[in-house]
């Protein structure tokens, strides 16, 4: 290669570094988008109680100046889970309604007058054709969370990624596993309501505003476009380096070497791409896309194969981040995680199922040996040093695959950790396994 050549390369990697350092500080100072929804929005809104369901509960809407007053009454009633909230409806038609995908969290100047000790549920409802039907709205998948007034700053701020779906409800309508994440891109109604464990008595909800907040690129977006540029120009310097030997060197073993060279790299860049859409970006374990894969292929396996997994949950993990902050919160995300991997065999595959659950696949793992693990696990977090001098501990929810689809034994272990939690937390419960021909 010619020195004016390696010249011309040294210009076109300076030229590459630099427009990746200024599009870096850019995104770091860029200006935030914002969708805002109040009581002068666009979109409709109106008071929604439990009668729907059998309950007795009351909701009305006051408007103050530019503020949305709801007013309850819980009553009791057979119905178990009592509630009033505001709906807004997003929907332009039966199924199109708003992409928030782009923005990367919510503000939201939302509390209750005066302010209690339950909590406030926010939630936006996403229409996907695969598993949802205009005319049965409980089919619109729940995107929510759930917050405290007493314990958050005003307004609070929640990022997207924070959110959930209930399990209850992916298993109530049989969802796929590669479907069982948050979705954002066609939300068609927004609800504020009452926390999940209030009361009977009166109440009010001051909404003043309700901001979604992003930017115009989003990191992923830019980083993806910044790997694409490089990747194009490395794949381009390849090609045209390979075309040069081929007319200098064709004859000689150095074009086998260059060609073996351009693969090596070509499959490290579509490795780390790959890696990054399956890791969990905070822990670096695998999502739960990432697990979905082994319950997948287990489930299609042509002979049985033995797997358990463990379900495991962060007690009282909402009080560490109200009491200490986020960042704490993360560490101790980042070092739960890195005290499980520990603490288990290489064959056993852990993932961050979301927020402060993860799940542990032990294969060829019969129902005791997952038992005795999460035993063992139970104590090591317990016994642990965490940041802040925090008192962590895990409850645990085990079961064994049986003669059943991936999304039911997922279930029937999420169930054993409800249980867990339910009779006091920080211990293990077991989920009886599936077999074929029945239970036991």
């Amino acid at each position: 290669m010619t020195i004016q050549r390696e010249r011309f390369d040294l210009y076109v990697v300076g030229f590459l570094l630099l427009i990746t350092v200024a599009a870096l500080l850019l995104q770091s100072v860029q200006l935030t988008k914002t969708l805002t929804i109040d009581s002068h929005t666009r979109y409709p809104y109106e008071a929604v109680d439990d009668h729907a369901n059998g309950g007795l509960s009351q909701a009305s809407l006051e408007i103050v100046g530019n503020t949305i007053l709801l007013h309850c009454e819980i009553i009791s009633s057979s119905y178990e889970w009592p509630y009033c909230e505001v709906s807004f409806n997003l929907a332009k038609t039966g199924s199109r309604g708003v992409d928030f995908s782009q923005y990367s969290s919510v503000r939201l100047w939302v509390k209750y007058d005066p302010l209690q000790d339950v909590g406030i549920r926010f939630q936006g409802r996403n229409f996907n054709s695969s598993y949802s039907h205009v005319d049965d709205n409980g089919s619109l998948k729940y995107n929510s969370i759930e917050f405290y007034g007493k314990k958050t700053t005003y307004p609070v701020e929640i990022p997207l990624i924070n959110f959930q779906v209930p399990t209850w409800w992916l298993i109530a309508k049989e969802i796929p596993l590669d479907k069982t994440g948050t979705d954002f891109s066609n939300i068609v109604e927004i609800d504020i309501a009452t926390g999940s464990s209030i009361k009977s008595g009166k109440y009010t909800i001051i909404v003043e505003k309700i901001e979604f907040v992003g930017k115009y690129i989003s990191d992923q977006n830019l980083y993806l476009l910044l790997l694409i540029i490089w990747g194009a120009s490395a794949l381009f310097y390849f090609i045209n380096k390979i075309h040069l030997y081929r007319q200098e060197l064709y004859q000689s073993g150095h074009r086998q070497q260059e060609l073996e060279a351009l693969n090596r790299l070509l499959n490290v860049n579509r490795q780390r791409l790959e890696d990054k859409l399956i890791r969990d970006p905070l822990t670096g374990i695998l999502n739960r896309d990432g697990i979905a894969n082994l319950f997948e292929n287990t489930s299609k396996s042509p002979t049985p194969i033995k797997l358990s997994i463990i379900f495991i949950d962060i007690d009282h993990f909402k009080k560490i981040n109200d009491n200490y902050g986020h960042n704490v919160g993360d560490e101790v995300l980042i070092q739960f995680a890195t005290t499980l991997t520990e603490n288990t065999r290489d064959i056993d595959v852990l993932a961050r199922w979301g927020g402060e659950e993860f799940i542990l696949a032990c294969p060829n793992t019969e129902l005791l040996q997952a038992v005795i693990l999460a035993e063992k696990l139970r104590g090591v977090i317990t016994n642990c040093q965490w940041p802040q001098q925090i008192a962590v501990t895990a409850s645990f929810g085990v079961a064994e695959m049986g003669n059943e689809s991936p999304t039911d034994f997922i279930g029937r272990a999420d169930i054993a950790l409800y249980n867990a939690k339910t009779n006091g937390r920080n211990r293990v419960e077991v989920s009886k396994s599936k077999v074929k021909g029945g239970q036991h």
